[in-house]
């Protein structure tokens, strides 16, 4: 089994690009994490819905053109098998220099391809704000993250 502990940990290695590449704005960076597919999907927390290599990667760029933004997860749920890694993850995303953060859940959706993890989908939408209060108030009293 060591084998497959060690595979799937490479699954949480592309998630970790992945916050990397955005907060660096490398758009080149992030889009070499998704598979080479035009089946790929990517909706984001402000809405928008970007289905193909192109059209993510011309989300994303405009993006980075207006600002530069931080991902912190704070609660990690993974859902694996053999070829198929989900992440569904409670994220803290910060724009700019701002110190407050907007609460998201997100899903992410990685296949195994050519011995490698790639990003076929992610979805993320905004937080309720009652939720987004108890994550907020569990911080604070220093309880962690939600296990």
């Amino acid at each position: 089994m060591p084998r497959f502990a060690r595979l799937f940990e490479a699954a949480a290695d592309t998630l970790t690009a992945y916050y990397q590449s955005i907060a660096e704005g490398n758009i080149d960076s992030l889009m070499s994490l998704w598979i080479d597919e035009e089946f790929v999907s990517c909706i984001r927390a402000d809405g928008a819905h970007l289905h193909g290599l192109d059209e993510i990667r011309a989300g994303f760029a405009s993006r980075f053109e207006n600002t530069r933004a931080a991902i912190e997860a704070l609660d990690i749920r993974v859902y694996d098998s053999l070829g198929t890694v989900v992440y569904a993850i409670a994220e803290a995303h910060r724009t700019g220099n701002s110190t407050t953060a907007t609460m998201v859940f997100a899903t992410y959706v990685m296949v195994h391809d050519r011995g490698e993890w790639r990003i076929a989908h992610i979805h993320a939408s905004p937080m309720p704000d009652a939720t987004a209060a108890q994550f907020a108030a569990k911080l604070r009293h220093g309880l962690g993250h939600l296990h």
